[in-house]
């Protein structure tokens, strides 16, 4: 059993090494009713504050929620639950960073709170630990940790009882000591040096234990060197499309045996990508939240 230490340069074990994981079947989504643009809190809001279509909002959300409802009418999914956004928190609807959802190997379900970097998004973070205390999940906390973002910089590896940490922009490099403690799982830790992808779901997906996408202008060589040891399929993603289309944003997940990935529309080199790896396409638009910073991957949370 790999041992719950944290990876910065070396990989010293092989993903053979590593023990398997059934990935999680629910999904959480956050409605936008306070959703707004109010101030820059990365380079994707400047110019924007303000600029928000309420109408288009809503549309652009419903779609991606009738994406999902349509996915457990399948049997894809076996739930698709919403919590109501709160007045003053206008960044709210990008739930995946409130939280960080995970099963430990005995079983039991715990969730890891947030530590946001910005004063605002830190009132989202009770809400969330309400919903999941409702699920039956045991909130953990940090104790020393400054910043940490959930999984907007936290990504599974497929199948797999392994971690990928992005630090530099809104989780710190020391997060993940504790966190891996915490959790009691290894942490592959990579440097985010480009503010375009200030979060790690904006240039990393795997989409199963052998093949990930990346922008590999958002990473150190030493990061990516990690991720070529650990994955057999690498697709570099241009940083042009990954900028322009929120590409690498995208939800690429294997539930009950099916591979789906919901994405923005526009994208070519990653839908080919996710269609070689056999995944059903679903292209949506989120251009409203896009000038927010997020895409499909933020507005949602499986758990």
């Amino acid at each position: 059993m790999i041992q719950p230490a944290v990876y910065k340069e070396t990989i010293l074990f092989s993903i053979n090494d590593v023990a398997n994981r059934q990935e999680p079947s629910r999904v959480l989504m956050c409605s936008p009713d306070y959703f707004d643009i109010v101030d820059v809190k990365n380079v994707h809001m400047q110019g924007n504050v303000g600029q928000s279509d309420k109408a288009l909002v809503e549309a652009q959300w419903e779609s991606l929620k009738q994406a999902y409802d349509n996915l457990k009418a399948q049997g894809v999914l076996d739930e698709v639950s919403i919590i109501q956004g709160a007045p003053g928190c206008e960044d709210m609807v990008f739930c995946a960073n409130q939280t960080f959802p995970w099963k430990m190997n005995d079983g039991k379900e715990v969730v890891v709170m947030s530590k946001m970097r910005h004063e605002s998004r830190r009132r989202e973070v009770p809400y969330f630990e309400t919903f999941f205390k409702s699920k039956g999940f045991t909130p953990l906390h940090f104790k020393q940790v400054e910043m940490f973002e959930g999984m907007g910089d936290v990504i599974p590896h497929t199948g797999k009882q392994l971690l990928y940490g992005g630090y530099g922009h809104r989780t710190t490099a020391e997060a993940y000591e504790e966190l891996a403690q915490m959790l009691s799982v290894p942490i592959v830790a990579l440097e985010l040096i480009n503010p375009k992808f200030y979060h790690l779901d904006t240039c990393f997906v795997p989409l199963s234990a052998d093949s990930v996408m990346l922008c590999k202008e958002a990473f150190t060589e030493k990061g990516l060197g990690m991720i070529r040891t650990l994955f057999r399929n690498v697709y570099e993603i241009p940083e042009e499309e990954a900028e322009k289309y929120f590409s690498l944003n995208a939800h690429a997940f294997q539930s009950h045996g099916v591979k789906t990935a919901i994405l923005q529309k526009g994208s070519k080199i990653t839908v080919d990508a996710l269609q070689k790896e056999g995944f059903t396409i679903v292209e949506i638009d989120t251009s409203e939240f896009m000038k927010s910073g997020g895409s499909v991957f933020c507005m949602k949370m499986m758990y």
